[in-house]
């Protein structure tokens, strides 16, 4: 009898196993591209930690090889907003900087660098993701994390929350691997959204800043102050064992934020901040730099809304790292070396703790030269090939158009609380009008009414449209870095380099294109290049099969008459001119070269 119900237990977390398999809300999905394998991270992971969110953060998708390569160097990266690139698209994300630099360093080694960083989350979710990111086999970890500890899904002072006690947390998250629980979990928050309707703030205006902020005064050496801090060096203890168990090097870093341009959010309780705040404004202008750099940053751990990650903190992170014989990354002293007087401000940040694309740069820059100093975990490295780090950051190809999307994105947060009073809030993606059709397409990003990937595509056509290749390609080419196994990006930024005239740089992208996936365009644009290369067989061969592929396009017909024309086929020739002819009589050129054919039109 005793047995019973644990039979019907798990009888029923297995038919649920079996009809529900997208109840497990894994960390990683395969996916399959040209006809190989791969995985990413899963979009709905962090469904593990808002259970009641409609839309819930993601991780950054990128794919790594479902059988790791012989010579393959994979790193993983954990962390919170920051780490996943906020508020710049994909490319924005210091992880594809380091990416880039460790495959100029290694260029005999396949490298992978996969970005798990998860807005709005803190050191539960890197202890609930490491059992998965230990299957995929790394060869090391990068964690930057620690400014949502208090706030962050399941945090001391967040709204998302189970408990007080880590281990009751970390219990709980760990019963999500079962289906029977899900169920229950799924019911009772359909429950809760019932009864207690999410009347966060005022109105759907409400970043995600005010929605998970229940705490709202935490004060140094409180009760809840000291809690996240226990919190944290728990979390960051058993995380770094679970990586030294298997025996996989970290490299975890300092966190930093912006002390000068960012004063202490608005609170009845912040006067103490604010004033010490005041102080080291007083103590700059006087040009007193040791006095300000200490009283700012006594004045970013004096501010009781707890969106900054104080300096206990990082104590906390050298002193694990140095028990468990991890890497001490020393980001926040970069970023602190690289601002005026030694204060970070607005040069480096765009609000309160999110960099812009220079301050992304320096943190990619800090873990790789901690990476360098660990020798590359023992691979053969070529130091000499890595770039200068103006030129990293160049190739993180963001336009102009991402910077607007950064824009509306950062103006949404920073006219809200914290930063100002809860009615002095604005609905600013509500009420602004944009100026143009780029500037309305960014504010649809940043709102999240179409994907950032399909818009440079609309924004890449619109700039054709108006003869403005130079424009488009900039959308494409950031396009192709964030895809770059996908073939259409590569098709379109070889189709813009050949209407700049530059046919020998678009040869490789069109080449690739075909590679990937066969389709006219390429064949067609291939077969002009090789026309004008007087390689009259290649022509005929790609413009026959483009117009195969695409037998109502009249380009592709008159170029191929063209081909035979010129190839002394003069039969083919005049067949394909009257081909054309059919599809379009006005087609500019037709006219002439069937008058030079001999042909009846």
């Amino acid at each position: 009898m005793l047995l019973v119900p644990i039979v019907a237990l798990a009888a029923l977390e297995g038919i649920l196993r079996l009809s529900w398999p997208g109840g497990a809300l894994p960390v990683f999905e395969p996916v399959g591209i040209a006809g190989a394998q791969y995985i990413v991270a899963s979009p709905r992971v962090a469904r593990r930690y808002f259970a009641n969110e409609a839309m819930p953060p993601a991780p950054p998708v990128d794919m790594f090889a479902a059988s790791k390569p012989a010579n393959g160097f994979r790193v993983f990266v954990l962390g919170e907003s920051t780490a996943a690139g906020f508020p710049y698209p994909p490319n924005g994300t210091f992880s594809r900087v380091l990416r880039d630099a460790l495959h100029d360093a290694l260029p005999s080694d396949s490298v992978e660098v996969v970005n798990l960083g998860i807005a709005a989350t803190n050191s539960f979710t890197l202890v609930d993701l490491a059992a998965d990111v230990i299957a995929q086999k790394p060869d090391a970890i990068v964690i930057y994390a620690g400014h949502n500890e208090y706030y962050g899904a399941l945090g001391i002072g967040s709204t998302i929350s189970v408990g007080s006690s880590p281990r009751l947390v970390r219990a709980y998250l760990a019963l999500e691997r079962f289906r029977t629980v899900m169920v229950l979990r799924n019911a009772i928050g359909g429950v809760t959204a019932l009864v207690h309707r999410k009347a966060v703030v005022d109105s759907t205006a409400a970043t995600f800043m005010e929605s998970v902020a229940r705490n709202q005064q935490i004060e140094v050496g409180s009760r809840a102050y000291n809690a996240g801090l226990a919190q944290f060096g728990d979390n960051l203890s058993r995380l770094l064992r679970q990586f030294g168990d298997a025996r996989v090097p970290v490299f975890i870093g300092s966190i930093a934020s912006n002390e000068r341009s960012q004063q202490p959010f608005v609170s009845t309780a912040n006067a103490p901040a604010r004033a010490t705040f005041d102080s080291a404004q007083r103590a700059i202008a006087g040009g007193d730099t040791v006095a300000a750099r200490r009283l700012f940053a006594q004045a970013r751990d004096l501010d009781v809304i707890r969106f900054r990650a104080p300096a206990a903190l990082d104590d906390t992170i050298r002193a694990v790292a140095s028990r468990s014989g991890a890497h001490y990354v020393p980001v926040a002293e970069a970023i602190r070396a690289a601002s005026p007087a030694g204060v970070p401000g607005a040069e480096l940040f765009l609000e309160h703790v999110h960099p812009n694309r220079h301050g992304y740069a320096l943190i990619a820059q800090s873990f790789f030269q901690s990476i360098a100093e660990a020798r590359f975990l023992g691979r053969a490295a070529q130091p000499a090939r890595v770039a200068p780090w103006v030129e990293y950051e160049r190739r993180m190809a963001l336009s102009p158009f991402d910077e607007r999307i950064v824009h509306h994105t950062v103006q949404t947060v920073v006219t809200r609380w914290p930063f100002v009073s809860r009615n002095r809030a604005l609905d600013y993606r509500g009420t602004y009008q944009p100026v143009d059709f780029p500037d309305s397409l960014a504010l649809l990003v940043s709102r999240g009414g179409i994907g950032w990937a399909d818009a440079k595509l609309r924004l890449g056509a619109y700039e054709e449209s108006r003869n403005q290749p130079e424009l488009a390609l900039g959308e494409y080419v950031g396009l192709l870095r964030d895809r770059p196994l996908a073939e259409p990006a590569y098709r379109l930024v070889g189709r813009t380099l050949f209407a700049m005239g530059k046919s020998a740089d678009a040869l490789p992208y069109l080449e690739r294109s075909l590679a990937l996936a066969p389709n006219w365009e390429s064949n067609y644009l291939l077969g002009v290049i090789a026309l004008g290369q007087k390689d009259y067989p290649k022509a005929i061969a790609l413009l026959d099969r483009a117009v195969t592929m695409q037998p109502e396009a009249v380009a592709p017909v008159y170029q191929l008459s063209l081909a035979f024309g010129l190839s002394k086929n003069l039969a083919a020739a005049r067949a394909a001119a009257a081909r054309a002819a059919r599809l379009d009589p006005r087609y500019p050129g037709l006219a002439q070269w069937m008058q030079a054919l001999g042909a009846q039109r």
